[in-house]
């Protein structure tokens, strides 16, 4: 039998330290460690593909979630790769759920389509009250959350006690916008000058009235627009509306203007959108 020699103290100590130190680099080696990507994609209204901004976006049951933007996108981040299930909701729209396999590729471009829930709001006999809670103002409420511009609902447009004064309570709310007076009518505009000799001064009647070059502010009523700013283009008269009562009201700069709003081009003056109780 061949007996090998004992090693000594020192050897001992010298082997475990090198035993020790192989563990460590093993511990921090990039194959052990826990891999992460992320989801990134955008919330889009079904068949119309419109942007959808204010959606919540979740992986159920963990901590990761995240909120479309303005343009309905999002992203979530150090997520472990595996399975999950992911969950977008709106406001006015039906939920969307649905399983996900997470490698460390991760998922970009993924597009989450919501249908509006429009049959369902239909069926009840809902008319707006003192605040936004019909089905057509699901949008002023997803936007108001996202909390890019001005938000006003009844109880600031109708303060006065008089809901004819919804035009005067914007301007009050909205440093900069003016009722620019022309008759017995009036547009609202921005700035306190007019600006140049290409702004727009109504039509032909408009400017046998009185009404004067002004940075008058784009208007859309319930989603529709109603004035674009065209230099012959009939003034939208805000003394006059002869429409439902206004009971909501956002009022955006130029480079607050959401993207829904903004496919028929910039609003160098600004856009505003009324919502009636219909």
């Amino acid at each position: 039998m061949l007996r090998l020699p004992r090693p000594s103290r020192g050897t001992v100590l010298t082997h475990l330290c090198a035993l020790a130190i192989g563990v460590s680099l093993l511990a921090v080696s990039p194959s052990a460690e826990a891999q992460s990507a992320r989801i990134a994609g955008v919330v889009l209204v079904d068949s119309l593909e419109r942007p959808i901004a204010g959606a919540d976006i979740e992986l159920i049951g963990t901590a990761f979630r995240a909120r479309s933007d303005s343009s309905g996108a999002f992203a979530i981040r150090g997520i472990p790769v595996g399975e999950y299930r992911l969950q977008v909701r709106a406001v006015g729209y039906a939920p969307l759920a649905f399983d996900i396999r997470l490698t460390s590729d991760g998922v970009d471009g993924l597009e989450a389509l919501l249908k509006p829930m429009t049959q369902e709001l239909e069926r009840v006999n809902v008319r707006a009250t003192s605040t936004p809670t019909s089905r057509h103002l699901a949008g002023f409420e997803s936007r108001r959350q996202v909390g890019i511009g001005r938000f006003l609902d009844s109880t600031t447009l109708w303060k006065s006690g008089d809901h004819r004064q919804w035009a005067q309570a914007i301007v009050a709310q909205a440093p900069g916008l003016r009722i620019m007076h022309y008759g017995s009518s009036g547009a609202l505009a921005f700035g306190s000058r007019g600006p140049t000799r290409s702004a727009p001064r109504g039509d032909v009647t408009d400017k046998a009235r009185g009404a004067r070059q002004a940075c008058y502010t784009r208007i859309y009523v319930d989603g529709m627009i109603r004035y674009n700013v065209g230099i012959d283009e009939q003034l939208f008269d805000v003394s006059n509306f002869d429409g439902p009562p206004i009971i909501a009201a956002e009022v955006y700069t130029p480079a607050q203007l959401p993207v829904e709003f903004n496919r028929i081009g910039s609003a160098s003056c600004g856009a505003i959108l009324l919502w009636t109780r219909r």
